[in-house]
C-alpha cells in the first residue's frame, strides 16, 4: 500500500497547518451576530459594573477576597455575582453589604469554567469584571481598571494578568503559551485572562451563543475543563481585531495562588499550549494580536 502524501493538515501528516492571522473582513455573519449583541446591551447602565466571580472548594479565599472587596465603597460597583460551583453544597444567602452592594450567589447547572462567562439576563451593567475567588485589585485600584476600561478598553479584554502567545522554537506553525517577558523585544502581550477581567456583555454573549464555532469552543472547554480565558481572548480579538489592555493598579493585585487549582497541576504550560493550537484550527487562522501599551495608575515625576 502507498504512502499517504506527507501534506500539511492531511489525515497521516505531521506537519502542523501554518494558519495565517485572522482578518476581521472575512468573518460577515460573526461580526453581524456581534454588532446585534451590542446594541441589546445599549439599555444597561455604562457607568457601574458588575462582578462575576467563580468559587469552587475554596472558601477561606472566597471569603477574603469579599471581605476587601465590600471594605470600602467602590464607587462604580454596581453587584458582586458569585458564580457557585459547589454543586453538592448550598451557598449562602444573598445579602446587602455595609457599602451598600448587593451580594448575589448564581448556582450553575454544572461545575463548568464555562459558567462565568454566561451572559447573566439579570446583570444590570455592560462591563462585567470576570473574576477568580483568589485574586483581586485593592478597592482604588479596581474603580482606576473600571474607568481605564470605559476610556480605552471598552471592546478589549481589560484587565491585570496578561499572558503571551509566541511562535514555537522548534516549529514556528505552532504556538507556546507562557508568562510574558520584559526583554526587548519580547515585550508583547497578546491575552489577559479571566482570573481579573472586563469584559463587555457582547463577548460573553457571543460565546454563549448558539453560533456553530462557539459551540464547539465551548464543548472543548468543558471537555478538557481548562482554556476558557484563552478562548474569550480568542473570540475578542476574533471579532474586533485587536489586542487586549494590560491596566495595573497602584499596587499590584493580589493573587493567594492557592495549592490547589487547575494552573498548579503538573503539565500545565503544555496543556494550555495545546489549547493555542487546537482553538487556532478551530477558528481557522489566529486571531490574537499582540500590544506593547499599557495603562499605569499614578503619576511618574521626572
Amino acid at each position: 500500500m502507498s504512502k499517504l502524501p506527507s501534506i500539511p493538515g492531511f489525515s497521516g501528516s505531521s506537519d502542523p497547518v501554518h494558519y495565517e492571522h485572522c482578518d476581521v473582513n472575512n468573518i460577515t455573519e460573526p461580526l453581524k451576530q456581534w454588532k446585534e449583541a451590542r446594541k441589546r446591551y445599549d439599555k444597561l447602565m455604562d457607568d457601574k459594573f458588575t462582578i462575576a466571580m467563580q468559587t469552587y472548594k475554596r472558601p477561606k479565599e472566597l471569603e477574603e477576597t469579599m471581605r476587601v472587596l465590600l471594605s470600602e465603597k467602590i464607587p462604580s460597583l454596581h453587584e458582586i455575582v458569585i458564580v457557585w460551583n459547589n454543586l453538592d453544597e448550598a451557598p449562602p444567602g444573598n445579602f446587602k453589604s455595609e457599602t451598600g452592594v448587593p451580594v448575589r450567589y448564581r448556582v450553575s447547572e454544572r461545575n463548568s469554567l464555562n459558567m462565568k462567562l454566561l451572559p447573566d439576563p439579570d446583570f444590570k451593567t455592560r462591563a462585567v469584571l470576570l473574576s477568580d475567588d483568589d485574586v483581586y485589585y485593592k478597592p482604588q485600584d479596581l474603580e482606576f481598571a473600571f474607568q481605564s476600561w470605559r476610556k480605552f478598553g471598552r471592546f478589549r479584554l481589560t484587565g491585570a494578568l496578561p499572558r503571551c502567545a509566541t511562535p514555537d522554537k522548534d516549529n514556528d506553525a505552532l504556538w507556546k503559551y507562557g508568562f510574558c517577558s520584559k526583554d526587548k523585544g519580547q515585550d508583547v502581550y497578546s491575552m489577559i485572562i479571566t482570573n481579573l477581567c472586563f469584559a463587555h456583555m457582547s463577548f460573553l454573549d457571543f460565546y454563549s451563543s448558539d453560533n456553530a464555532l462557539m459551540q464547539q469552543v465551548r464543548k472543548y472547554v468543558d471537555d478538557h475543563f481548562n482554556c476558557e480565558d484563552i478562548a474569550l481572548n480568542y473570540v475578542a480579538s476574533y471579532l474586533t481585531g485587536t489586542g487586549p489592555l494590560l491596566v495595573s493598579g497602584r499596587e499590584k493585585y493580589v493573587n493567594y495562588e492557592p495549592a490547589q487549582g487547575i494552573s498548579k497541576k503538573p503539565g500545565h504550560l503544555e496543556a494550555r499550549s495545546k489549547c493555542l493550537n487546537d482553538l487556532t484550527k478551530m477558528f481557522g487562522c489566529m486571531p490574537l494580536v499582540n500590544e506593547t501599551a499599557h495603562i499605569q495608575r499614578g503619576v511618574i515625576v521626572l
